[in-house]
């Protein structure tokens, strides 16, 4: 039992340390960041083992929206990613208020996408580069993402029991976004600069050009 209550006391002064004054709220969102956080691992490893089969060429359709990050300068590179992290995290957030459905769509295409896409490198450059490629930032950028879906899919939730005449949208909105500015914003820059500088030095140090 004080192992437990150590537990607990541990969990909470992370939080505090973490998220400061949005700990309460944050700790509030335990439920659905669980629920995003099984579709995510769950799409993931069904979109790794479904690699496969999936049609060779569509992947290299999806990408052709993004721009080739080749031909680009290091500041361009670290602004087009934390813009892309923090307009689809806010957007689809905010999208939860139609009843929590878009935020668990965002979150079971990117699972499946990005396991897709590992199987698709791993066939190519091997397991090792594409963990060394994914984890560095990845450790930041994936919980951060679905904490952001888990405040979106809170949303969806309070808008239902407002319908039932006992739901508090407002100050769910108003948590949600606060969040975001003080937090989930914050987080986002710290994994584009680990995407930009320390994840091509841990594909170096493992052996990769």
């Amino acid at each position: 039992m004080e192992d437990a209550r150590g537990g607990g006391r541990s969990l909470t002064g992370a939080l505090s340390s973490l998220f400061g004054r949005d700990k309460d709220y944050v700790r509030s969102l335990r439920g659905p960041f669980a629920i995003c956080s099984l579709i995510f691992i769950f799409s993931l490893f069904s979109g790794f083992y479904l690699g496969e089969s999936m049609p060779g060429g569509l992947l290299e359709e999806l990408l052709q929206p993004f721009p080739e990050l080749k031909g680009m300068s290091l500041p361009s590179i670290f602004l087009f990613i934390l813009a892309n992290n923090v307009l689809k995290s806010l957007v689809w957030m905010v999208l939860g208020i139609l009843f929590g459905i878009p935020p668990l769509i965002f979150t079971a295409f990117n699972g499946f996408f990005l396991g897709w896409f590992s199987y698709s490198i791993s066939r190519e450059k091997g397991l090792m580069f594409t963990l060394a490629a994914l984890i560095p930032h990845g450790v930041v950028e994936i919980p951060t993402i679905l904490l952001s879906m888990a405040a979106g899919l809170s949303l969806g939730y309070q808008l239902i029991n407002r319908l039932r005449g006992r739901g508090r949208v407002g100050a769910e909105v108003k948590g949600a976004l606060k969040l975001f500015i003080r937090r989930i914003f914050p987080l986002l820059l710290l994994a584009a600069i680990i995407e930009v500088i320390i994840t091509p030095l841990v594909v170096y140090l493992v052996g990769f050009e």
